[in-house]
């Protein structure tokens, strides 16, 4: 039996009688059960008993398309399908216990272990075939931000475990000062400062600098004006290896430096006309070591996703990587196929 943890907004609507009712993840899930012919047990983190090893869940049996509600013993391997990153210290204390224990939670991640770009770039960097492919990143400090400022023609400054393109600031060289640039929940608010007071705008705007980085910016490439990336997504298949099973690229608002659909960007999927196929074998090829590494960091991964760019010169650089990649539809390729190889393992046990 494998075991599916979701959210407990999910879980405490199941209805074991009315199968039209189903949440669509547990509708998906056991047509691949069948698929695949596995048992399941639908829980969230907290029907779990560390102590007795046990379960409240819906168990379902592929042979005889039952959902039923009941405990059961905690499956040795589990897949982890919360949207969001864990926060909770007491989920994030019982995922560490059982993985402790010899159980298998796969993508179960934490914010502040897994989100950290600092923490993930010093990581990279010590690879010598991923590190000229990241920019240049360090904690802020006003000495380090002078010492950027004066290498790069902008930098960005980012929280450590931000996501969504949210709370960014970007500061660009212009004459004898510089352009602030501030991206907030799609807003985006202008201005500009001498050398003089980019001090005062540091400890005005930064009181806790510890929780952000300063990072080298990248003149992206654009497309009918509007800069542009790329997400990724490098996923573990039946054979438990790594492939690139899609890449799309996000294309940022007219006059905008943020690409994130969450700030306005959007979606393009004609990769032919922003980049040549080398290029994009290229990206494939550099996402599959970066997957191969991140998983030697954090063991039991199998669906991630990660941002490129690619700058005016051609040149391909690695942005960020993500732990909990958004998937919004439950019957997609990019669900079946970490399923797939959950499953893999699973019989092999």
């Amino acid at each position: 039996m494998i075991g599916i943890i979701l959210s407990t907004s999910i879980t405490k609507r199941v209805s074991v009688k009315d199968e039209g009712n189903w949440d669509p993840y547990i509708q998906f899930y056991t047509k691949q059960a069948r698929k695949h012919q596995v048992d399941l047990c639908f829980y969230s983190l907290k029907d779990i008993s560390v102590k007795s090893k046990q379960v409240n869940g819906f168990v379902y049996s592929y042979k005889h398309h039952k959902l039923v509600k009941k405990q059961a013993p905690l499956p040795k391997i589990n897949l982890y399908k919360v949207k969001a990153y864990l926060t909770n210290k007491k989920a994030i204390e019982k995922v560490k216990r059982l993985k402790e224990d010899g159980f298998i939670i796969f993508n179960a991640c934490s914010k502040r272990e897994h989100r950290d770009k600092y923490k993930s770039y010093k990581y990279l960097s010590t690879f010598s075939h991923i590190r000229p492919h990241l920019p240049e990143t360090t904690t802020l400090s006003y000495e380090n931000l002078s010492n950027m400022l004066n290498k790069y023609p902008e930098v960005f400054i980012k929280p450590k475990r931000g996501g969504q393109g949210n709370k960014i600031s970007i500061i660009r060289k212009e004459g004898n000062g510089y352009q602030i640039v501030y991206v907030y929940k799609r807003t985006k608010k202008e201005g500009k400062i001498s050398n003089n007071q980019l001090r005062d705008f540091y400890k005005r705007k930064f009181p806790s600098p510890s929780k952000f980085i300063v990072q080298q910016g990248i003149p992206l490439k654009t497309y009918k004006g509007n800069k542009f990336d790329f997400r990724a997504s490098p996923q573990k298949n039946k054979l438990d290896r790594w492939q690139v099973t899609g890449v799309m690229a996000r294309i940022a608002t007219r006059g905008w430096d943020v690409t994130n659909i969450d700030q306005g960007g959007k979606s393009f999927y004609k990769l032919s006309k922003l980049i040549n196929p080398q290029t994009k074998k290229k990206i494939k090829r550099l996402n599959i070591q970066i997957a191969k590494v991140l998983e030697k960091r954090f063991p039991h991964l199998n669906d991630l996703g990660l941002d490129f760019a690619v700058d005016k010169n051609g040149k391909i650089w690695f942005l960020e990587d993500n732990f909990v990649p958004n998937r919004k539809k439950a019957n997609q390729r990019r669900n079946r196929i970490p399923f797939a190889n959950v499953c893999s393992l699973y019989k092999k046990q």
